[in-house]
Order: C-alpha cells, then sequence, then structure tokens
C-alpha cells in the first residue's frame, strides 16, 4: 500500500510538473512578418535567420562619414542604445543598432549560440549594410565581450571600441553552484529556466543605490519577451556563451592598434568593479573610465554622462591604441 501510495505521489508530481511546462508560455505568440511589419528599423535574412536592425542618421550637414555599430547585452534589445545612438547621430556619426539573435524582433534559432555564432552574425550584418571602410565598435556587457572578440579576430575591421561594462572578466555571482548546474542540465534545466527563470528575467529593473540614477529600459524590454522562443534562447546563451575569464581576447586587443575606452561602474551589479583592474593588465593603454555612481544599466540612467565620455574620446586624436 505505501509502495503505491509513493508512485501515486511521484506520477501526481511528475504530471504537476508537465502541466506546468506547458502552462507557463502558452500564451507566447509566434513572430510572424505581420509582427516585424511594426517594428523599426530593417531586416536582414542572414546565414542563422532574420536580423532585425535600425539606422540613426546624422544630418547631411552634420555627417562625418564615421560609422558606429553598437552591440547589445544580454537580456535587452538593441533600444537600450536609443539615448547614446541619438547622441552620437547628433554629433555626425552614423550609427547602427542590431537585435542579437534571440533578441527583439530578430529570430530566435535553436543553433547552440557560441562564440563562433556571435562572430558570424557581427561579419555577415556588416556585409549586408555594406559599411565602407573600418567602423567604431561599441558594446555593452556580453556585447562588450562580443565586440572585444570581434576585434581581436579582426582588428583592420576597427578604427576604435568603446565597451560599457564589457562582460567576460570579473562577474557578481558564482557561476558552479547549484543553481548553475542545474541550468545546465538538459530537461530539468529547461524545466527550471521557464518555472524560474522567466519570472526573474520580467521583474521590473531597479537601480541598486539611490545615485545610480533612475532611467528606466523601454517597455520594448519585455515586448520581445511575448514571442516564442526568446526564453529559451537566454538559456541558450547562457550554457553555450562563457562570459567569465575570457581575459585572451581582452591582451589580445590590448596587443593591437586599435584604441579603446572602457567605462565600468562601481556600483554594477552584474559586472565586478574588478573587472577594471583585469581589464588594464590586459589593456594598460586603454583608457579605462570608472564612475562611482555607475551601475549596470549606466548608459540608460547616466546617459549624458556616457555620451559626454563618449564623445569626449571620439573627438580627440588618438594614438593606435595610447601607444
Amino acid at each position: 500500500m505505501l509502495k503505491k501510495t509513493s508512485l501515486g505521489i511521484l506520477l501526481l508530481l511528475a504530471l504537476l510538473i508537465v502541466i506546468s511546462y506547458i502552462v507557463i508560455g502558452a500564451k507566447d505568440k509566434p513572430l510572424t512578418d505581420d509582427v516585424r511589419a511594426q517594428a523599426p528599423g530593417q531586416f536582414a535574412q542572414l546565414t542563422d535567420g532574420k536580423l532585425h536592425y535600425t539606422w540613426f542618421e546624422p544630418t547631411t550637414e552634420n555627417a562625418n562619414g564615421q560609422t558606429v555599430v553598437m552591440l547589445h547585452g544580454l537580456y535587452v534589445p538593441q533600444l537600450m542604445f536609443i539615448s547614446n545612438a541619438q547622441a552620437l547621430a547628433g554629433a555626425g556619426y552614423r550609427v547602427l543598432l542590431v537585435d542579437h539573435f534571440g533578441h527583439g524582433y530578430s529570430d530566435r534559432p535553436s543553433d547552440d549560440y557560441t562564440r563562433a555564432f556571435f562572430a558570424r552574425e557581427v561579419s555577415e550584418i556588416l556585409e549586408v549594410v555594406n559599411i565602407d571602410g573600418p567602423i567604431i565598435l561599441a558594446g555593452q556587457s556580453m556585447g562588450g565581450l562580443i565586440a572585444t572578440q570581434f576585434t581581436a579576430a579582426h582588428p583592420e575591421k576597427i578604427d576604435r571600441l568603446i565597451l560599457f561594462v564589457p562582460a567576460g572578466l570579473e562577474m557578481h555571482g558564482p557561476d558552479d553552484n547549484l543553481g548553475a548546474k542545474l541550468l545546465r542540465t538538459r530537461v530539468l534545466g529547461e524545466w527550471l529556466w521557464r518555472v524560474v527563470g522567466r519570472k526573474a528575467i520580467l521583474a521590473p529593473p531597479q537601480p541598486p543605490c539611490d545615485v545610480c540614477g533612475t532611467g528606466k529600459l523601454l517597455d520594448d524590454v519585455y515586448e520581445q519577451a511575448k514571442y516564442k522562443g526568446y526564453f529559451p534562447a537566454m538559456l541558450n546563451i547562457l550554457r553555450n556563451f562563457s562570459m567569465r575569464d575570457q581575459d585572451i581576447y581582452f591582451e589580445q586587443v590590448g596587443q593591437s592598434d586599435v584604441p579603446v575606452l572602457a567605462i565600468f561602474g562601481e556600483r554594477d551589479e552584474t559586472v565586478h568593479i574588478d573587472s577594471a583592474a583585469r581589464f588594464k593588465k590586459a589593456m594598460p593603454n586603454a583608457q579605462i573610465i570608472i564612475m562611482p555612481d555607475g551601475d549596470h544599466a549606466m548608459n540608460i540612467r547616466h546617459d549624458a554622462k556616457v555620451n559626454a565620455h563618449v564623445l569626449a574620446y571620439l573627438s580627440a586624436p588618438q594614438p593606435a591604441n595610447g601607444k
């Protein structure tokens, strides 16, 4: 009798797990061409799917002939850069924003989101938009690591590199605790991510301190999550794209002739401030700015300060990598 009862409880738990997995996310909508038709910008058909991109253009009188390509971080779409792109376009730069695969209005392919995957994405979109000459490449958090890896592989294509709180060095929180290991476990990890991860991502982002600014991400951060494939893509990235201890790529850029600006925040709750010291070791000639009131979203919460730093850096003559 006891064995039958235990078996019944296990079957009930299994049924509840299956039901919860099906119910959660059941209302996610397909990302159709009709949905894309309402999105700003354009779409490019790349090897791994349709990629969404948007141009911010300077006025004809103000254009300086230089192009800035901006790569956003994990969980958020290209719109995190709107204020920065507007400031750059106002200063004469042509600015390209993209939604990484898995984000925004771009496709959510099921391939492993590895370093090679993102390198292919960046290479192909640059080819599609037919940018003439070296670009100014910028990236935030995960996008900063992608930008660094791309620069390490193709320094001849990069005029300058700008990094906002780049991932790839020292991150907050352990990467080998039980929760992280469970998320990497097939089937169980998918269920945990669907039940717990979804809720965590959708929690409203709040500044970590009173002086970190009040600017909030746009509603489009949540809009992208309404479409099928977004949450599996985020888990895919966490499993396949390492954002810790990638010093070798920063060192390779440090050995190149590409000038670099990096901005870190002392209040950053994602990228540990110790990353700045590791970054300095890898790129001793780079220009590094540490904002005491900067958190992980400082390019939004302190956009005026960040924009001023970036424009001052771009307007100053720069020897190759500070050499």
